[in-house]
C-alpha cells in the first residue's frame, strides 16, 4: 500500500528538523567532549592503513562523526590526512592537533598559487595548467589535485567526510590481508549515468560505475594518461560529475574492483521514511549523500556508534 499522498515530503520534513536538531547538539558536545568520545570508544586496535578525506568547515561535524565510527569499528589508522577547501577555523585546526595524535588538516593558499607544476607529480605536470584551472574553479577539482598527489605509501583508504562505519566495516581486515592483492577497491554508485556529460556521450552504459566518494588504494596508480587527457575535453568548463569522471576512468583503467552495494551502502530509499532501512550491525559503511545525509542525524550519535 503506498502512502497518502505529500506524506513522504511532511515525512522528510520532519525528519530533517529532527537532523537538523540533533547535528547541533552533536556540534556544541564537540566543542569541549570530542576528546572525551574518544576516550569512551576506547580503540584498542591499530590498523596498518592510511585515511584521507577532503572537507570543509560547512561539514567539520560530519568529518568528526566519520573519525569516531572508524575508531569505533575498525580502529586506529596510521594516520588520517584532511585535505581542506581552506575554510575549516583555527579552532578547528587547533583541536584537531589537542584532541587527536593521528589526524592532521592540510591545505594550500589557493589565492596565491600561480602555477602548480613544482606541486604535481611527475605523472601529473604535463597536465598542471589544466589541474589548476579546476582547482581555481571548483572545490572537487581541488580533491582531485590533493588525491592525484597523495602519496601511497600503504594501503589508504580515500572517503568522503559523509561517510560513516559500522560493524560489518571488520572486513576491511581482509581486504587488506587477502593474496593475491587487486589494486584497489571502490564503491559503484547507484546507477548508471552521475558521469560527465561528455564522457556519456562517448561511452554506453557500463556494469559498474565509480562513485568517488570511497576507494581503497594499495599502490601507486600504474596508469594516469587516459583519464587526465578527460582534463583537455572538458576545456575548462566543469560539471557536478567532472571530478567522479575522472576518478572512474582511472580506477577503470587500473583494474581497480567494486566492493559489494549489499553491505557498502550507497542508497537513497528510505530518504522520505521515519525507520533507517539499514541495520548498524549488517553494514560495513554508508555513504550519507546529499539526499539521505538527514538520516546521518535523524539518529543521535550514540546509535551510530552502539555506545
Amino acid at each position: 500500500m503506498g502512502k497518502l499522498p505529500g506524506l513522504s515530503r511532511i515525512t522528510k520534513k520532519i525528519t530533517c528538523k529532527i537532523a537538523s536538531k540533533n547535528r547541533r547538539h552533536f556540534g556544541h558536545l564537540i566543542e569541549s567532549k570530542f576528546s572525551f568520545i574518544i576516550k569512551e570508544i576506547n580503540c584498542q586496535k591499530n590498523i596498518d592503513m592510511e585515511v584521507v578525506s577532503f572537507s570543509s568547515n560547512n561539514d567539520y561535524n560530519e568529518q568528526l562523526l566519520s573519525i569516531l565510527s572508524f575508531l569505533r569499528y575498525i580502529g586506529k589508522p596510521i594516520k588520517w590526512t584532511i585535505y581542506s577547501d581552506g575554510s575549516h577555523t583555527e579552532m578547528q585546526k587547533k583541536q584537531i592537533r589537542n584532541d587527536t595524535d593521528f589526524v592532521t588538516i592540510k591545505s594550500i593558499k589557493w589565492e596565491e598559487i600561480l602555477s602548480l607544476k613544482e606541486l604535481c607529480n611527475v605523472d601529473l605536470q604535463p597536465y598542471h595548467n589544466y589541474i589548476l584551472d579546476y582547482a581555481k574553479k571548483h572545490a572537487f577539482g581541488k580533491r582531485l589535485f590533493y588525491y592525484l598527489n597523495h602519496s601511497i605509501d600503504c594501503p589508504t583508504l580515500f572517503i568522503d567526510s559523509d561517510i560513516l562505519f559500522y560493524e560489518k566495516a571488520n572486513l576491511f581486515d581482509i581486504l587488506l590481508s587477502e593474496e593475491p592483492k587487486v589494486n584497489g577497491w571502490y564503491m559503484p554508485d547507484i546507477e548508471w549515468g552521475c558521469l560527465d556529460s561528455r564522457y556519456k556521450a562517448i561511452y554506453s552504459q557500463q556494469t559498474y560505475q565509480v562513485n568517488a566518494g570511497l576507494m581503497l588504494v594499495f599502490k601507486k596508480f600504474d596508469h594516469y594518461k587516459k583519464s587526465l587527457d578527460f582534463y583537455k575535453v572538458l576545456n575548462g568548463k566543469y560539471e557536478y560529475f567532472s571530478e567522479q569522471t575522472i576518478i572512474n576512468i582511472l580506477l577503470k583503467d587500473n583494474y581497480f574492483m567494486p566492493l559489494s552495494a549489499k553491505i557498502f551502502i550507497l542508497d537513497n530509499k528510505d530518504q522520505f521514511d521515519f525507520s533507517h532501512l539499514y541495520n548498524p550491525k549488517q553494514i560495513a559503511i554508508r555513504h550519507y549523500t546529499g539526499p539521505v545525509r538527514h538520516k546521518m542525524w535523524q539518529k543521535d550519535y550514540r546509535w551510530h556508534l552502539s555506545l
